[in-house]
């Protein structure tokens, strides 16, 4: 009886550490998904703790491949936990590309060292482009995106 109390014990003991790890998250998918970006307002992108600005965006800026007449660009990071929903991510990205009427024209992808870079393109029909470029690097996933014109 004693071996089954210390049992049960355990098992609720793992389970309650395992619940704030499955919150976090949660919170941060929510965090993603409920951001807007100002360039283009049908376009729905990440915002809060993961954008980066500033100086920290024009170092990530100077790998992307391909960048020459796309500007405006925003940086996202996400880094623990977050760093593994990349395929989360690029969906809803495109996602929300498709529903403001950019859609996809290529993807290419690169190995840069100990980084895997792809390049998504999409096209309005009105000629807009807009570049998605994911960088997964060994502690960050970084995606930065770019608007043509």
């Amino acid at each position: 009886m004693k071996i089954m109390k210390r049992f049960l014990f355990g098992v609720f003991a793992a389970v309650a550490l395992a619940v704030p790890a499955a919150a976090q998250t949660l919170v941060e998918v929510q965090v993603v998904a409920a951001t807007t970006l100002e360039l283009d307002a049908q376009v729905r992108l990440p915002r809060g703790s993961f954008r980066a600005v500033g100086k920290g965006v024009d170092r990530w800026v100077a790998k992307v491949r391909g960048g020459e007449g796309f500007g405006r660009w925003e940086g996202y990071v996400a880094r623990g936990v977050a760093r593994n929903l990349r395929d989360a991510y690029v969906h809803q990205l495109a996602s929300a590309f498709a529903a403001a009427g950019y859609l996809p024209e290529g993807q290419a992808s690169y190995a840069v060292g100990a980084e895997r870079h792809t390049r998504y393109l999409f096209s309005a029909p009105d000629g807009r482009q807009v570049l998605l470029y994911v960088i997964e690097a060994p502690d960050a996933l970084v995606w930065l995106v770019g608007w043509s014109g």
